[in-house]
């Protein structure tokens, strides 16, 4: 299965770029994506908990603190920073 999330997608794409690269080149495909994908989970105005797992359900959390607990700065990354992340960022290949 294939995640359909931004996040997923950010590191799907390297691996897509080298993959291609090295098949264009002649050389062996070596990239390869381990399922990562990040869930978002809205629990309440203000507060949200950041799931962060790969294909195996194993956490890949990016920030140094509990993602489970509801927190009102990852509930603020969610409405204004990846909002703009996504379109001043990944849309134009910086993110």
């Amino acid at each position: 299965p294939t995640s359909k999330t931004g996040a997923a997608i950010r590191k799907q794409a390297p691996t897509v770029v080298a993959n291609l690269a090295a098949r264009m080149k002649g050389l062996p495909m070596q990239g390869s994506y381990d399922g990562y994908t990040s869930c978002p989970l809205v629990t309440g105005y203000g507060s949200l908990v950041l799931a962060e797992f790969d294909y195996d359900k194993n956490p890949q959390e990016s920030f140094p603190f509990d993602q489970g607990e509801e927190r009102y700065s990852m509930y603020a990354m969610k409405a204004y920073g990846l909002p703009r992340m996504y379109w001043h960022g990944m849309l134009r290949g910086r993110a």
